[in-house]
């Protein structure tokens, strides 16, 4: 099965304008025109956002009847609802295998054009994706992907929540999603949108708001951390997983910079700097450990830390093949850890005792 990745998150509204004032609103840039889509009587406008994009979409006043039900659940809502982040979608290489793999039924495949772009896309019967609408849409392009005016947004992560997080793990697995996307467990089905922006970090959200408390940020960061690592212990990992697990590292430490205590900074910049000297990416690797040192340094942080801060320095050193900076590193670590409790103590040793040095 092949990997899929996020295309495209989906903003749903009554029509294309209210749809447009809410993303400004959000992070501060409207989208651009898009088009309309004929085979499913709608229209949209557009955010590019690096790989990704966003999409606001709405019943298109002017087109004819479809024979179907409208995807993302356009329907259901009326002629006047809130706009609100609503759906997503994930791009594959093989549109039936995904389909075939995915333990819910995504729907079946339909054929989508719009101007000189063609597409086949997952439509459930009824228009509203499973999982009470968390499950995501999967699209194949015919050709090239498409690629958008970067507005300078960036997608860091995208949650899942709502009251089956097991099912909805169970179907990122099936699709095997390597990018920033976490689940957890909510009774009101709703998706989080993480976005770096120009004017600084913003939210979209399925319940309508611009903004997350703080314990559910933080609980986002976690799982990224866990997802991180269950990439780094993989026996065997594709240069997808290995750009994927960059990728997560980073939303892991994006979302700690904001709600973390220094210890937890701290520590997402020493798994930063893990993951970049697993990839053999010393320069990376090694600014990373210096941040992770520099906070050491400037706040309070728990007593493991700057042990781990020097065994990252030496790991570094030791990619960049400044073996000489990497034994004194690594001496600073083992002299740190001589004083630390035995449980911290041990996992400091077995770091340093995979550092690749004589």
């Amino acid at each position: 099965m092949p990997a899929s990745s996020i295309d495209h998150i989906v903003v749903v509204a009554p029509d294309l304008d209210a749809g447009a004032r809410l993303v400004e609103h959000a992070i501060g840039i409207r989208p651009l025109p898009g088009g309309a889509h004929e085979a499913m009587g709608t229209h949209n406008m557009l955010l590019g956002m690096g790989p990704e994009y966003l999409e606001v979409i709405a019943v298109d006043p002017g087109a004819r009847e479809t024979p179907g039900a409208r995807w993302f659940g356009l329907d259901r809502r009326g002629a006047d609802f809130d706009p609100v982040l609503a759906s997503w979608v994930v791009r594959t290489s093989d549109l039936g295998r995904a389909l075939a793999a995915s333990p819910v039924d995504l729907g079946s495949p339909v054929h989508v054009t719009r101007g000189d772009l063609s597409w086949r896309i997952s439509v459930p019967a009824g228009g509203v994706p499973p999982l009470g609408g968390l499950a995501p849409a999967a699209i194949e392009w015919d050709g090239p992907v498409p690629q958008l005016p970067d507005s300078g947004v960036r997608l860091v992560s995208l949650t899942l929540a709502g009251p089956d997080a097991a099912a909805l793990r169970g179907t990122l697995e099936s699709l095997r999603v390597t990018a920033p996307v976490t689940v957890r467990e909510d009774l009101f089905p709703h998706l989080i949108a993480a976005l770096d922006t120009p004017a600084g970090p913003r939210f979209l959200t399925g319940l309508g708001g611009d903004g997350i408390a703080i314990d559910v940020q933080r609980q986002i960061a976690v799982e990224l951390v866990t997802l991180t690592w269950s990439l780094l212990d993989r026996a065997s990992r594709t240069v997808v997983d290995d750009a994927a697990m960059v990728r997560i590292a980073d939303a892991s430490l994006w979302h700690w910079s904001q709600v973390g205590s220094p210890t937890e900074q701290a520590i997402a910049e020493w798994q930063c700097s893990r993951v970049h000297a697993t990839l053999g990416s010393g320069g990376p690797a090694l600014e990373h450990a210096e941040r992770c040192l520099h906070l050491c340094s400037g706040a309070r942080v728990d007593d493991i830390v700057p042990a781990s801060a020097h065994e990252a320095m030496a790991r570094a050193y030791a990619v960049l093949g400044d073996d000489e900076a990497a034994r004194e590193q690594r001496n600073l670590s083992y002299r740190i850890a001589v004083d630390l409790d035995e449980e911290d103590r041990v996992i400091i040793e077995h770091d340093l005792a995979t550092l690749p040095l004589d």
